[in-house]
Protein backbone atom coordinates (compact mmCIF):
# COMPACT_ATOMS: atom_id res chain seq x y z
CA UNK A 1 0.00 0.00 0.00
CA UNK A 2 3.04 2.14 0.85
CA UNK A 3 5.05 1.68 -2.37
CA UNK A 4 1.66 2.42 -4.26
CA UNK A 5 1.25 6.03 -3.10
CA UNK A 6 4.61 7.03 -3.08
CA UNK A 7 4.78 5.54 -6.68
CA UNK A 8 1.79 8.06 -7.21
CA UNK A 9 3.71 10.71 -6.06
CA UNK A 10 6.33 10.37 -7.65
CA UNK A 11 4.91 10.06 -11.13
CA UNK A 12 2.60 12.64 -10.38
CA UNK A 13 4.93 15.26 -9.50
CA UNK A 14 6.70 14.30 -12.34
CA UNK A 15 4.29 14.52 -14.84
CA UNK A 16 2.69 17.83 -13.31
CA UNK A 17 6.37 19.23 -14.15
CA UNK A 18 6.54 17.67 -17.37
CA UNK A 19 9.56 15.82 -16.99
CA UNK A 20 10.35 12.40 -18.55
CA UNK A 21 11.78 9.26 -16.45
CA UNK A 22 15.11 9.60 -17.73
CA UNK A 23 15.82 12.94 -16.88
CA UNK A 24 14.61 12.63 -13.15
CA UNK A 25 16.50 9.31 -12.91
CA UNK A 26 19.75 11.02 -14.32
CA UNK A 27 19.20 13.87 -12.22
CA UNK A 28 18.55 11.89 -8.65
CA UNK A 29 21.45 9.33 -10.01
CA UNK A 30 19.02 6.57 -10.08
CA UNK A 31 18.42 4.53 -12.68
CA UNK A 32 15.58 4.85 -14.70
CA UNK A 33 14.62 1.12 -14.03
CA UNK A 34 14.59 2.24 -10.56
CA UNK A 35 12.09 5.45 -10.51
CA UNK A 36 9.87 3.11 -12.98
CA UNK A 37 9.80 0.04 -10.64
CA UNK A 38 9.01 2.85 -7.61
CA UNK A 39 6.41 5.16 -9.97
CA UNK A 40 4.82 1.57 -10.50
CA UNK A 41 4.53 1.21 -6.74
CA UNK A 42 6.66 -2.51 -7.21
CA UNK A 43 8.02 -3.15 -3.31
CA UNK A 44 11.72 -3.67 -3.87
CA UNK A 45 14.41 -2.58 -0.96
CA UNK A 46 15.59 0.79 -1.50
CA UNK A 47 17.90 3.33 0.28
CA UNK A 48 16.14 6.31 1.80
CA UNK A 49 19.19 8.27 0.27
CA UNK A 50 17.41 7.11 -3.45
CA UNK A 51 13.89 8.21 -1.86
CA UNK A 52 15.61 11.77 -0.53
CA UNK A 53 16.95 12.47 -3.98
CA UNK A 54 14.25 11.75 -5.80
CA UNK A 55 12.02 13.97 -3.85
CA UNK A 56 14.28 17.18 -3.69
CA UNK A 57 14.66 16.80 -7.55
CA UNK A 58 10.53 16.46 -7.72
CA UNK A 59 10.89 18.75 -5.12
CA UNK A 60 8.46 16.70 -2.90
CA UNK A 61 8.49 17.77 0.68
CA UNK A 62 7.38 14.37 2.79
CA UNK A 63 4.48 15.03 4.93
CA UNK A 64 4.06 12.01 7.61
CA UNK A 65 0.60 11.92 8.81
CA UNK A 66 -0.41 10.29 12.24
CA UNK A 67 -3.19 7.45 11.89
CA UNK A 68 -4.38 7.92 15.33
CA UNK A 69 -5.96 10.74 17.10
CA UNK A 70 -9.21 12.31 16.75
CA UNK A 71 -8.31 14.30 13.22
CA UNK A 72 -6.34 11.15 11.52
CA UNK A 73 -9.45 10.27 9.58
CA UNK A 74 -10.06 13.55 8.47
CA UNK A 75 -6.69 13.83 7.31
CA UNK A 76 -6.31 10.52 5.88
CA UNK A 77 -10.03 11.40 3.91
CA UNK A 78 -8.38 15.01 2.89
CA UNK A 79 -5.56 13.83 1.28
CA UNK A 80 -7.28 10.51 -0.71
CA UNK A 81 -9.30 13.26 -2.02
CA UNK A 82 -6.67 15.69 -3.29
CA UNK A 83 -5.14 12.46 -4.61
CA UNK A 84 -7.83 11.79 -6.48
CA UNK A 85 -8.44 15.42 -7.81
CA UNK A 86 -4.97 15.39 -8.89
CA UNK A 87 -5.08 12.23 -10.15
CA UNK A 88 -8.34 13.68 -12.66
CA UNK A 89 -6.66 16.87 -13.59
CA UNK A 90 -3.96 14.93 -14.70
CA UNK A 91 -5.54 12.94 -16.59
CA UNK A 92 -7.91 16.43 -18.22
CA UNK A 93 -5.18 18.08 -18.89
CA UNK A 94 -3.48 14.66 -21.03
CA UNK A 95 -6.85 15.01 -22.95
CA UNK A 96 -6.44 18.41 -23.59
CA UNK A 97 -2.90 17.47 -25.22
CA UNK A 98 -4.97 15.25 -27.26
CA UNK A 99 -7.08 17.11 -28.32
CA UNK A 100 -4.69 19.98 -29.50
CA UNK A 101 -2.62 17.37 -31.21
CA UNK A 102 -5.17 15.96 -33.44
CA UNK A 103 -7.65 18.09 -35.09
CA UNK A 104 -9.69 15.08 -36.64
CA UNK A 105 -9.38 12.92 -33.26
CA UNK A 106 -10.66 15.96 -31.67
CA UNK A 107 -14.05 16.16 -33.60
CA UNK A 108 -14.85 13.19 -32.72
CA UNK A 109 -14.31 13.64 -29.29
CA UNK A 110 -15.58 16.31 -28.81
CA UNK A 111 -18.92 15.65 -30.32
CA UNK A 112 -19.26 11.94 -27.86
CA UNK A 113 -18.36 14.36 -25.15
CA UNK A 114 -21.33 17.18 -25.79
CA UNK A 115 -23.62 14.01 -26.10
CA UNK A 116 -22.70 12.93 -22.85
CA UNK A 117 -24.08 16.46 -21.43
CA UNK A 118 -26.74 16.29 -23.92
CA UNK A 119 -27.71 13.27 -21.81
CA UNK A 120 -27.43 14.85 -18.28
CA UNK A 121 -29.20 17.38 -19.27
CA UNK A 122 -32.43 15.34 -20.47
CA UNK A 123 -32.04 13.12 -17.99
CA UNK A 124 -31.53 15.78 -15.05
CA UNK A 125 -28.31 13.63 -13.68
CA UNK A 126 -26.06 16.21 -13.17
CA UNK A 127 -26.41 20.08 -11.82
CA UNK A 128 -27.28 22.61 -14.27
CA UNK A 129 -24.14 24.78 -13.45
CA UNK A 130 -22.01 21.87 -14.34
CA UNK A 131 -24.52 20.90 -17.63
CA UNK A 132 -23.70 25.05 -18.58
CA UNK A 133 -20.05 25.34 -17.74
CA UNK A 134 -19.51 22.29 -19.48
CA UNK A 135 -21.60 23.10 -22.63
CA UNK A 136 -19.48 25.98 -22.73
CA UNK A 137 -16.14 24.92 -23.11
CA UNK A 138 -17.62 21.88 -25.55
CA UNK A 139 -18.42 25.06 -28.12
CA UNK A 140 -15.03 26.25 -27.92
CA UNK A 141 -12.09 25.71 -30.62
CA UNK A 142 -9.96 22.53 -29.86
CA UNK A 143 -7.06 24.90 -28.48
CA UNK A 144 -8.78 27.20 -26.39
CA UNK A 145 -10.82 24.77 -25.19
CA UNK A 146 -7.57 22.86 -24.29
CA UNK A 147 -6.73 25.71 -22.89
CA UNK A 148 -9.68 26.63 -20.48
CA UNK A 149 -9.47 22.82 -19.25
CA UNK A 150 -5.89 24.05 -17.63
CA UNK A 151 -6.89 26.75 -16.33
CA UNK A 152 -10.50 26.22 -15.04
CA UNK A 153 -9.37 27.91 -11.20
CA UNK A 154 -12.56 27.33 -8.75
CA UNK A 155 -13.55 25.60 -11.25
CA UNK A 156 -11.48 22.79 -11.70
CA UNK A 157 -11.83 19.97 -9.05
CA UNK A 158 -15.89 20.30 -9.44
CA UNK A 159 -15.60 20.02 -13.17
CA UNK A 160 -13.29 17.63 -13.33
CA UNK A 161 -15.81 15.17 -10.89
CA UNK A 162 -18.29 15.66 -12.84
CA UNK A 163 -16.90 14.69 -16.60
CA UNK A 164 -18.18 14.28 -19.63
CA UNK A 165 -14.57 12.87 -21.17
CA UNK A 166 -15.38 10.01 -18.32
CA UNK A 167 -15.29 7.75 -21.50
CA UNK A 168 -12.32 8.45 -22.94
CA UNK A 169 -9.94 6.62 -19.87
CA UNK A 170 -12.32 3.67 -19.23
Amino acid sequence: MLSQQFGNLLRDQRVRKGLRQVDVAHSAAVSRTVLSRLEQGRAQPVQTDVLDRLMRVLEISPHVVARSGPDAERREARLELRSKLDYQRIRHLRLAIELVHDGQEASIMIARAQEKVKLWRRNATCSPHYIERWSELLRLPPQTMAQEMASLGDWEDALFQNSPWSWAWN
